[in-house]
């Protein structure tokens, strides 16, 4: 007895049909569609309409009746209005149709119904919308809640993705400067801004608790439940007043700690604060079997280790931390290494973990600590972080790693962010190749996108850095972010013209001011790429840079001068306004605001 196999069928239809031309192929997609049942197969129509009606040559008499089944399927699915237009389509090609009568007649409808264009625009279903509103900037969805369409709860469900809690204000600048005075106000500003960000967090928790709909919706969380002070770093205040901001913070903790077990979709996660805080959190999410790719994690105390459970699912892991021994991060990273792809670790005191790290499996590196002089992490990153995009290196230098970026001159051929800042150099190093070999291993490079390279005044001389460090930039056709510190030995109105034409997003560190400011930023301005949208600037004053923006900078949308950002505002008279942001929206906001203001580049620029 045969058995037929009907993948055999399939293989020779599929087999015929492409030694056949397009024209023909739309004949037999025609017939085909003929045999399709009109009240289950709308969306395979509708495909299949679509693409036989983009074919050219097709006989008119073929459209005709692609046109006529695609009713017929809109018809049965109840989408009357457009079924009306195919059908209004067809007697004008074709006014003595009548399968059309037919259906006319069956349907009760009249010539003039056809007719009648629809009351409203096209409905889309909202799934369309859906794309319509990720494609919006994230500011925008707040206006749209404001829409009475279906566009509202997109725009709800698009904004609740991403939670942030603010267990107190925020940490601020330190006290003693008043830079951001206007932003922060008295003591009775920051008790009444604690109170609603006390009241906004109680509120989504609330929402996620009873909600399971909406907590469904939530993919990532960040926890802020930290305060800075100059005199220490706690998790609350202490003090009457504080005592009072102190109960309700353990109370928003409490209702944390019991919502995350109904957060079933939680992707990622960010958490600031206390030991203690951070601990409970990992503890409820690894016990609620919460598949995370990505767990950031700032820990405010000096003293003391994170114990992080043994998540399988994490792709990015981020620490940023002062003091401890992090043995239980190295622990966690061993354990994570065959599955993170991107990693940031941030600690001043902390060497570089190259004997538990797997560079090989990381596409974003980022790494601020010690480079001691027994380190291997220069040959281990370029020797096998094949497939690294972003790497970005900063810290204190106790070894000499120019040689390795001179034998590995051709490695990590997917490079498209490399940053390297030095902090500090121990004073018994000297490496005098360092800066020349890294402009080596950059230069050429087509696909680098990014470029950030930071040095002290000084240790200009010891790491080799001078003008011949720009000398690279015109052979990066392709960077469109640039920070890089300013060489005194260079020309301003040369170093202007060595900025790649494509750079959209630059900041120089003038280490030392120059002794007359307005001759210098007037040479730099007659180079720098016209198409700028974001400058910074270090150790310079604000009054100066203004006064080149409006005749020099035509597309700038940005200014940062030192720890202070500015928008530029024109007005429709030509006029030019500058904006200072606030303190928190530098501190939170910063992606969501550059993407509203088409800055995405300088996201580098001030994180």
């Amino acid at each position: 007895m045969s058995v037929f196999n009907p993948r055999i069928l399939d293989a020779s239809i599929r087999d015929v049909t492409a030694c056949l031309s397009d024209t023909q192929k739309a004949d037999v997609l025609l017939h085909a569609l003929q045999h399709l049942p009109s009240e289950e197969s709308r969306i395979i129509m509708e495909n299949a309409i679509q693409s036989f009606l983009q074919v050219p040559g097709v006989p008119p008499s073929h459209v005709a009746k692609a046109i006529l089944l695609r009713a017929k399927t809109r018809l049965a699915a109840g989408y009357r209005t457009s079924a009306q237009q195919d059908l209004l389509f067809v007697l004008s090609s074709d006014p003595a149709n009548q399968e059309v009568k037919a259906i006319i007649q069956s349907e009760h409808l009249r010539r003039e119904m056809l007719i009648r264009e629809p009351a409203g625009p096209p409905r889309f279903s909202s799934e369309v919308w859906r794309e319509i509103a990720l494609n919006l900037p994230k500011r925008d969805h707040k206006s749209l809640l404001l829409v009475p369409h279906a566009l509202s709860r997109i725009a709800s469900q698009l904004i609740f993705r991403e939670i942030d809690l603010h267990f107190t204000a925020s940490p601020g600048p330190p006290r003693g400067d008043n830079k951001y005075k206007d932003a922060h106000g008295d003591h009775d500003e920051q008790a009444e801004l604690d109170a609603w960000h006390y009241q906004r967090s109680a509120d989504i928790l609330t929402r996620i608790l009873v909600d399971p709909i909406f907590a469904s919706h939530v993919r990532s969380l960040s926890v802020y439940a930290i305060v800075s002070d100059a005199s220490h770093i706690l998790a609350f205040k202490t003090g009457s007043c504080s005592f009072f901001n102190a109960t309700m913070s353990q109370s928003l903790l409490g209702m944390l700690i019991n919502s995350l077990p109904k957060l079933s979709n939680l992707r990622s996660v960010h958490c600031s604060g206390n030991r203690e805080l951070i601990n409970r959190v990992l503890e409820t999410m690894c016990t609620s079997n919460h598949r995370l790719h990505s767990l950031s994690l700032n820990p405010v105390n000096r003293s003391g280790d994170i114990d992080i459970p043994p998540f399988k699912h994490i792709t990015h892991f981020s620490i940023t931390a002062a003091g401890g021994n992090g043995t239980s991060i190295n622990d966690f990273i061993s354990r994570s290494h065959n599955n993170l792809r991107s990693l940031v670790i941030k600690n001043t005191s902390w060497k570089f973990p190259a004997d538990i790290i797997s560079v090989r499996h990381l596409t974003i590196l980022e790494f601020e600590g010690r480079f001691s002089a027994d380190s291997l992490v220069f040959s281990e990153i370029l020797s096998t972080g094949y497939q690294l995009e972003s790497l970005a290196l900063s810290g204190i230098l106790e070894c000499t790693p120019s040689a390795k970026f001179r034998l590995y001159r051709s490695s990590l051929p997917f490079l498209t962010h490399f940053a390297f800042k030095i902090i500090g150099v121990h004073q018994h190093i000297t490496d005098r190749d360092l800066v020349p070999a890294i402009s080596e291993f950059l230069r050429d490079r087509k696909h680098l996108r990014s470029f950030h390279l930071i040095v002290p005044s000084a240790d200009h001389h010891c790491v080799g850095f001078d003008a011949s460090a720009w000398g690279v930039l015109p052979s990066l056709i392709n960077l469109r972010s640039l920070c890089i510190t300013f060489s005194s030995d260079l020309s301003p109105s040369l170093a202007g013209w060595l900025i790649p034409r494509s750079v959209r997003a630059l900041t120089m560190e003038i280490m030392v001011q120059p002794a007359e400011d307005v001759c210098f930023i007037n040479q730099l301005c007659l180079g720098v790429p016209p198409l700028l949208k974001f400058l910074g600037i270090t150790n310079f004053p604000m009054c100066f840079v203004i006064n080149v923006i409006d005749r020099s900078f035509s597309n700038l949308r940005l200014v940062r001068i030192d720890e202070s950002v500015w928008s530029v505002i024109r007005s429709g008279d030509g006029s030019l306004q500058i904006e200072q942001w606030p303190y928190r929206r530098i501190k939170y906001y910063t992606a969501a605001w550059l993407e509203s203001l088409e800055c995405e580049e300088a996201i580098q620029h001030l994180v």
